[in-house]
């Protein structure tokens, strides 16, 4: 991945657009009592991409995350490749939506509206197809809106968030900056849904395919915001282990 020349706008403002990266963190612990941890595969990912970042040249004026622990440690990690690492501020809107709590409120409905989700729902934490079967089953009742949750964040709410992170992000970062988020899938996803104005479903199927330490990188200025990379892992392919591509 080369780092991308910032485009020149047309009017009477003329300026360089700056450049936000966003990187998903590195493999968490699925099945495991507190998910919320990266894994041993989890941490070596987040050290390569750094590696990565710091043979790119790439100069960060900052970066942020999250509060999550697997986007914190994925930044430390991360950060400590670069020769010149930026400071890191922390800014909760760029945490994942919380996915339990909203199962666990759609759980009955579903299990009345597909017998498939009985049977998976009692292997869920052990089998990831089951797993799967039972939350995307969930996000899809939940960015209907159809559903009324008894706990758990609703998915307007959640966009509106993500939208707040990333105006907070443009407002303290102006011209000709270069900017890196360590954040989850769900608020890339949801910086892709404001960047091609993608509808919900489109946004949600596409947290499912955004890979562990993946890059994903955009233009922006005080107008604009536009996708320029998706969901790279070239970094991590050059290794030439199968094993270090992961989705969960």
């Amino acid at each position: 991945m080369a780092t991308a020349e910032r485009p020149t706008g047309a009017g009477e403002n003329l300026s360089y657009m700056s450049v936000l990266y966003m990187m998903r963190h590195g493999q968490a612990s699925f099945g495991q009592k507190n998910y919320d941890q990266l894994s041993e595969l989890g941490r070596r990912q987040a050290a390569l991409t750094g590696e990565h970042l710091a043979r790119l040249e790439v100069n960060f004026d900052t970066a942020y995350c999250g509060t999550m622990s697997r986007q914190q440690d994925t930044a430390r990690a991360a950060l400590e490749a670069l020769p010149s690492p930026p400071p890191l501020r922390v800014l909760p809107e760029f945490n994942e939506y919380d996915s339990g709590p909203i199962i666990k409120s759609l759980l009955p409905t579903m299990k009345e509206e597909d017998p498939q989700a009985v049977q998976a729902a009692q292997r869920m934490f052990e089998d990831r197809k089951a797993f799967q079967v039972i939350y995307e089953g969930a996000m899809q009742r939940w960015i209907s809106g159809r559903y009324q949750l008894e706990q758990g964040e609703a998915w307007q709410d959640f966009l509106a968030r993500s939208r707040a992170a990333l105006e907070r992000v443009r407002q303290d970062n102006g011209r000709g900056k270069t900017v890196l988020v360590f954040t989850s899938g769900g608020p890339i996803s949801a910086a892709l849904r404001q960047a091609l104005s993608l509808d919900d479903e489109t946004a949600l199927r596409l947290t499912w395919v955004i890979k562990n330490a993946s890059l994903s990188s955009f233009f922006y200025n005080d107008r604009d915001f536009s996708l320029s990379l998706f969901n790279s892992t070239a970094h991590l392919e050059l290794h030439r282990e199968p094993g270090l591509i992961t989705y969960r």
